[in-house]
């Protein structure tokens, strides 16, 4: 398993804009940003179904006067990083995902999180499946992909680490040749636990 940077692959992408101004800023944020649920001192976003501040646009780790956008389409470059690295050194199995930093609300600090994924199931169901006490879970499925983004994060560093690349070994994936995308873990505000706080505001 091989975790990226989702901000290297941005480089290598020329997803690098100029923004002279805040205003030019939060215009670009707008512009990227596939609903709006708040604008303060960030821009809440909805970006390829990920609520995210600014749109996943970040001015850190960038020359002066410039920010770098997501990939274009982060499932699609983890499919061509998977493909290319499986055949430069001939592997049958490999996974590859994406990590960007993100904030969840009400909690203090940044965390990793999977913002495209190829070559394993990044999230998987164990409902019907019995706990401790023989109880069915109803609703659990696990993100294995934040999961690992998350702890490739870690490592990763979020200031001057230089670490855009981590190995996973030794986790319990199942590997897939089926295609990942966003539809593996959007859910629908309307469905969301958390809805109330959306009402009105994404689609």
């Amino acid at each position: 398993m091989l975790a990226v940077a989702s901000k290297a692959v941005a480089y290598a992408e020329g997803r690098l804009v100029y923004v002279a101004n805040e205003k030019i800023f939060r215009d670009l944020v707008r512009r990227e940003s596939d609903a709006l649920l708040d604008e303060g001192d960030m821009v809440i976003a909805l970006k390829n179904k990920i609520l995210i501040p600014n749109a996943g646009i970040d001015r850190s780790n960038t020359p002066k006067g410039y920010a770098v956008l997501w990939p274009k389409d982060p499932f699609k470059s983890a499919r061509a990083i998977r493909e290319k690295l499986k055949k430069k050194f001939g592997l049958k199995r490999l996974g590859v995902v994406l990590t960007d930093s993100h904030c969840q609300p009400l909690r203090a600090g940044v965390s990793g999180i999977a913002i495209g994924w190829a070559g394993f199931e990044g999230v998987f169901s164990v409902r019907g499946k019995k706990d401790l006490f023989g109880k069915k879970m109803r609703y659990t499925q696990i993100n294995a992909a934040d999961d690992l983004a998350s702890a490739a994060n870690l490592l990763m560093g979020e200031t001057d680490a230089r670490i855009p690349f981590v190995i996973v070994r030794g986790f319990d994936i199942k590997f897939t040749e089926k295609p990942a995308s966003s539809a593996d873990y959007f859910i629908s505000p309307k469905r969301c636990i958390f809805r109330s706080l959306y009402t009105g505001k994404l689609s």
